[in-house]
């Protein structure tokens, strides 16, 4: 299990009894025993106690500055990444540049936060490892989050009393039929009033709380069938009928490693049954799978989302779907990339009456360190996610965002400023509720006319430089943004019924030939139907070929420019195509498929501007840069398992929206 494993269960924090009056040695050895077991908070306490004795060893105080982070003292944090660089002359601690940009984002301090992160990147951008791709992420989300805490959205933030709250960590919450709050919360095992000579332990458990008078009532713990007392158990989710909940069990290996399982359990006129934990799809063994959330197809049919960091995904921690039908969950499916990152995504959240995954990632432009965002779509296909703005983001982290099931409001949990806390103003989460509410309409400032003299001040001039400057240097962030580029297909082209695996079709030919077949499509697929239920299948095509096929063509176009751009800057530059089809014909057939498929993308990029790529290609290109296009065909082993395979039934199995999904090239990979 890696070392981010610790932020499942709403970023765990354990706490224990420190020793007091030991010398520097003593300290140091009792911090770093600490440290190595994950217990961050302990090992701050000591190392402090070092330092104070004597300050002079950047090792103990990189390792004290390492321990504030990690219990999100972000004040503390900053302060002694500060002391390390203006100490470390042989850079000795080249991370305490990253570290401090990220301690001054978390405190506020978006300009200072962007200049270490631009000074990190500029140093170790040709590493391209995490920290560099991060730090280069990060510069763009300083600029954003200087324009969102300008930009309020119309929303009241309410921070739930201690019926609820307390000054250890709550989150998770979930309101069931408007009357019952349920939700999770990090508490000791022992009463505070019990002296102990051993260190305390705290266990999370899944609590309820009643509406009564418009008030929670005091909170209480759920069946001890649910709350296990050997494991923390946490993220409960109801289903549609709140006959059934799943909830994650995890198993401690230290203070910060833990390795979490999802269970289900009937709920029978008002009683929990056993539960059962998922078979070993969900549950990969070795792995954490996680923050289980249902959602219904309206086909009799429901999709579990969970959080794992099985092998083939994206990131750190990605988000993972799962098909239920009769009981029987379908292999996970990862939710692809555009809404998984190289960080980590955790706490989904779908909403079906609008198609709405809700998610915190630490990776997409935000505030803080986890923000909440909101991404359209279904399975795999997902619109790129959108920052839900200040207040409901912080520069703290904020996650676990839900929706009621009587109206649109709903409840978050976020260790920012307010939170009630134990050990220091942002170690702990509490939970938060929101109401939106109607947006006060505001003036908009008067327009420049294009005669109005506008002065330019030369620092100005100097910040458009430097945008200008980070534009130019950052093709492959742009290029980023647009992956994965999605271009689609009509059944069984390009090259019907062949088995031949390269087409002399160019793409662009293929696309004409599909955009001219909408027509036929709105009719087929609303064959048989009458009345609002024809126009709304009509409307249905008419947004996939708008929203989906015109729009990868225009970012294939866009794609073009960009990288013809990077390799006439000398960059060598690598990329991956990977091919889909629907679940038509046999798998064979399809990869053969695939790969026509990726051969006609191939075609579009040889063409292009008269060949313009070919000496790239070749590595004829004077200026040394190559081009280097790898192929995954996959045929139908990632089909959605909800597409008609029936080649009786083509309404479904071909000019059903689903189908269209699936016969799909995506450029994956731009290395």
């Amino acid at each position: 299990m890696n070392k981010y494993s610790y932020l499942i269960l709403s970023f765990l924090m354990l706490l224990s009894i420190r020793a007091v009056s030991q010398t520097f040695e003593e300290n140091v050895a009792y911090g770093d025993d600490a440290f190595a077991d994950g217990d961050y908070y302990t090992a701050s306490q000591h190392y402090k106690e070092a330092i104070d004795i004597d300050n002079s060893n950047l090792q103990i105080v990189y390792k004290y500055a390492e321990s504030c982070r990690l219990t999100f003292d972000y004040k503390e944090a900053e302060n002694y990444y500060s002391y390390i660089l203006s100490k470390d002359n042989k850079n000795d601690f080249p991370s305490s540049r990253f570290w401090l940009a990220m301690m001054n984002k978390n405190n506020g301090r978006y300009i200072e936060a962007k200049e270490n992160f631009r000074k990190y990147y500029e140093k170790h951008k040709i590493d391209n490892d995490y920290f560099s791709r991060k730090a280069l992420c990060e510069i763009y989300a300083c600029e954003f989050a200087l324009k969102a805490i300008k930009d309020t959205i119309s929303v009241k933030i309410e921070h739930l009393d201690t019926n609820i709250n307390t000054k250890y960590s709550e989150s998770g919450a979930i309101q069931v039929k408007g009357e019952f709050l349920y939700f999770s919360s990090l508490r000791p095992v022992l009463s505070e009033n019990v002296k102990s000579i051993i260190s305390q332990t705290y266990l999370s458990k899944i609590y309820k709380s009643r509406l009564r008078n418009d008030k929670w009532t005091l909170n209480k713990e759920i069946d001890v069938k649910i709350n296990d007392k050997k494991t923390h158990n946490a993220n409960i989710f109801f289903s549609k009928d709140n006959e059934k909940f799943y909830f994650t069990r995890c198993a401690a290996k230290n203070n910060s490693q833990i390795q979490c399982a999802i269970y289900v359990c009937n709920y029978e006129k008002g009683n929990f049954q056993k539960p059962v934990k998922l078979n070993n799809k969900i549950n990969l063994p070795g792995y954490t799978s996680t923050q289980p959330c249902l959602a219904s197809t309206g086909e009799d049919k429901e999709i579990l989302y969970f959080v794992s960091d099985r092998p083939d995904g994206y990131g750190k921690l990605d988000i993972w779907y799962s098909v239920i039908e009769k009981d029987k969950y379908s292999e996970p499916v990862n939710l692809g990339s555009n809404v998984n990152s190289y960080g980590n995504e955790i706490t989904p959240f779908y909403r079906s009456a609008t198609k709405t995954l809700y998610f915190s990632s630490d990776w997409h432009k935000g505030l803080g360190g986890y923000d909440i965002f909101e991404s359209k779509g279904m399975f795999t296909q997902w619109s790129f996610p959108k920052n839900m703005g200040f207040p409901i983001n912080s520069r703290c982290n904020d996650l676990y965002f839900t929706v009621n099931q009587i109206d649109t409001n709903g409840y978050f949990a976020s260790n920012r400023i307010g939170s009630l806390h134990l050990k220091g103003e942002t170690c702990c989460y509490d939970i938060y509720s929101y109401k939106w509410i109607k947006k006060e309409h505001k003036e908009k400032p008067a327009e420049i006319k294009s005669k109005e003299i506008v002065s330019i001040t030369p620092e100005k001039i100097e910040e458009v430089k430097k945008v200008n400057i980070i534009k130019k240097t950052n093709i492959k962030s742009e290029i980023n943004e647009l992956l994965p580029l999605t271009l689609y297909f009509h059944n069984d082209e390009p090259d019907r019924a062949t088995t031949k695996i390269f087409t002399d079709k160019n793409y662009k030919t293929t696309i004409n030939e599909y955009l001219s077949l909408e027509y036929k499509y709105k009719k087929e697929y609303s064959k048989g139907l009458t009345g609002y239920k024809k126009q709304k299948a009509e409307k249905d095509i008419e947004d996939f070929f708008n929203d989906y096929v015109i729009k990868g063509l225009k970012n294939l176009e866009k794609f073009t420019v960009l990288l013809l751009e990077d390799l006439e800057k000398g960059n060598d530059v690598q990329i991956t195509i990977k091919g889909f089809c629907s679940p038509l014909s046999t798998n064979k057939y399809n990869i053969n498929l695939a790969k026509r498929r990726i051969s006609s993308v191939k075609n579009y990029i040889y063409e292009y501007n008269n060949g313009v790529f070919l000496k790239y290609l070749h590595n004829k290109a004077v200026n040394g840069a190559k081009l280097n296009i790898l192929e995954a065909p996959i045929g139908e082993e990632q089909a959605s398992p909800l597409v008609s395979d029936n080649p009786n039934d083509k309404k479904s199995s071909v000019y059903s929206r689903a189908a269209a999904y699936e016969r799909r090239v995506q450029i994956i990979k731009y290395k």
